[in-house]
């Protein structure tokens, strides 16, 4: 069963890219994004035509048009965040950003194992990787972008911090191989490439999210804590129920999104609350 908190999440972010794009996305890229949601045929084509459409013609045809409860839904949500989230300026007019666009989206993904030969020098102290991991990192620093834009926070901004965060984050893994587990910086297995991609996307989301709330204040960013705090609340209990066990910290990542590091520090904050 789909979450629709994450789904609906993931269709605004993905919108957001869009948006951005200066040509349209294909099939095989919004596919990309729901890889993980167990979507029907209907449900995807329906992401598709909701995406692919121009959002002015999209909002003419729709009162003419018989909708389904999915296609009714979506454009519920686009007509709410239009009226409560609109932009003050279109990101997607920046020249300088269609252009960055245009450039990544020329850049070729290598191989799985390509990009495992990567982390490897990476690990053993080749600086020279550095760049081409970065330019792996492109399409995803944009993925990961979307989820972060509000409006004060545009998206082109926050790829910009992204990837700072990442030069910075794959300076700090330069040449250390033994975090991985391994004194041999030639070998790395899935799941310690794994456990590297996501120290690599939390130096990203981390990055992101400073900056964010360096915009936004100090306010925005004790109501994120507080709804982050409520998010797993409310996660643990639909998973208790649903399961009919408490739900591992992994359970609760994959529900919330909320990286496993920081839904830690909530419980253990809320346990030693709870004890006070």
């Amino acid at each position: 069963m789909v979450d629709k908190i994450t789904f609906m999440e993931t269709l605004h972010s993905v919108q957001e890219i869009a948006k951005a794009s200066p040509v349209p996305l294909t099939k095989e890229e919004i596919r990309s994004y729901f890889q993980d949601m167990d979507l029907s045929e209907e449900q995807q084509e329906m992401i598709y035509q909701f995406l692919l459409t121009p959002q002015e013609e999209a909002l003419e045809n729709e009162d003419d048009n018989e909708q389904t409860d999915s296609q009714a839904e979506a454009k519920s949500y686009k007509r709410a965040r239009s009226k409560s989230a609109a932009k003050p300026a279109d990101t997607s007019q920046n020249p300088h950003f269609q252009m960055y666009l245009k450039e990544i989206s020329a850049v070729a993904i290598l191989t799985k194992e390509q990009q495992t030969v990567l982390y490897c020098k990476l690990l053993s102290g080749e600086e020279t990787a550095i760049e081409e991991i970065s330019h792996q990192w492109l399409k995803k620093i944009i993925k990961i972008a979307g989820e972060f834009v509000t409006p004060r926070v545009f998206l082109e901004d926050l790829v910009q911090e992204g990837n700072i965060a990442l030069l910075l984050g794959l300076g700090q893994l330069l040449g250390k191989a033994s975090e991985y587990g391994t004194d041999n910086a030639d070998v790395l297995d899935d799941a310690q490439r794994k456990r590297l991609e996501k120290r690599l996307e939390r130096f990203v989301r981390e990055g992101m999210e400073h900056y964010r709330q360096e915009l936004e204040g100090e306010a925005d960013s004790e109501n994120t804590i507080l709804a982050k705090v409520s998010l797993i609340h409310e996660a643990r209990k639909a998973l208790a129920e649903e399961n009919g066990t408490d739900p591992t910290v992994q359970e609760l990542c994959e529900y919330t999104r909320i990286p496993q590091e920081e839904i830690v520090d909530i419980l253990d904050l809320h346990e030693k609350a709870r004890k006070e």
